[in-house]
């Protein structure tokens, strides 16, 4: 992949904002093509006292800013810049200080830096995948998974018919985006993936795609041959 080509962003509208604006700044050409919604929920706040709430992705930190129950005195930990980012936007504050690629990764990078006993929020999606939390209950981490949002794929007959042009590198952030593309349209251009979940999804529908080394801009635009740093 080779500089000059056209970024396309399938993440939620609000969450291809500032990956739409560090890109300008980049002189990158990019296309806005969310594929996602999101719908805030707002549980009841968990009994009792909670130590932590590890955040996974910058629509959660974005749901936990909006929790009106969330409980008093609970340290955050990010998975990594770009979840870490959007807590700092919200006014929150990252005290784990890890960047990796997955959720897996930062129940390793947890228990390396918390002992427990420790009770454990995981904020995020009502739909989600099983880490960190299957590794932290292992260890003995008494975890509880608060659905702070609910994420639904566009309906092909909501998207445009033929928005990509030749040339173009999707940025494919989630399966539910893949699917949602696949939905819509029969090309499987060149795409890149945040991480090796949303690239298993791709390959299963035909894609090859490249791979994230972590979960943020700048590691997808390397893996799309886009490093700004060597423009």
């Amino acid at each position: 992949m080779a500089a000059g080509r056209r970024v396309v962003l399938t993440r939620e509208a609000q969450g291809n904002a500032p990956w739409l604006a560090r890109l300008a700044e980049l002189g990158l050409p990019a296309l806005d093509l969310p594929l996602l919604r999101y719908e805030t929920l707002d549980p009841p706040a968990p009994a009792g006292v909670w130590d932590w709430a590890l955040v996974t992705s910058p629509q959660a930190a974005r749901s936990l800013a909006a929790w009106s129950r969330m409980p008093a005195g609970v340290r955050l930990g990010a998975l990594a810049d770009g979840t870490r980012a959007a807590l700092e936007a919200v006014g929150l504050h990252d005290e784990l200080g890890c960047n990796v690629p997955d959720g897996a990764a930062l129940a390793q990078a947890f228990l390396a830096s918390v002992t427990a006993p420790c009770r454990v929020l995981l904020p995020g999606a009502a739909s989600r995948l099983s880490e960190p939390g299957r590794s932290l209950r292992a260890a003995g981490y008494e975890v509880l998974e608060v659905a702070l949002y609910r994420t639904s794929a566009v309906p092909p007959e909501q998207l445009p018919p033929a928005p990509l042009a030749a040339g173009d590198v999707i940025f494919f952030c989630s399966p539910t985006a893949v699917r949602a593309f696949v939905a819509a349209w029969q090309e499987r251009p060149d795409c890149v993936a945040i991480g090796a979940t949303t690239a298993a999804v791709a390959r299963e529908a035909g894609f090859a795609p490249e791979v994230a080394e972590t979960p943020d801009l700048d590691a997808m635009l390397r893996a799309a041959g886009l490093d700004h740093r060597r423009m």
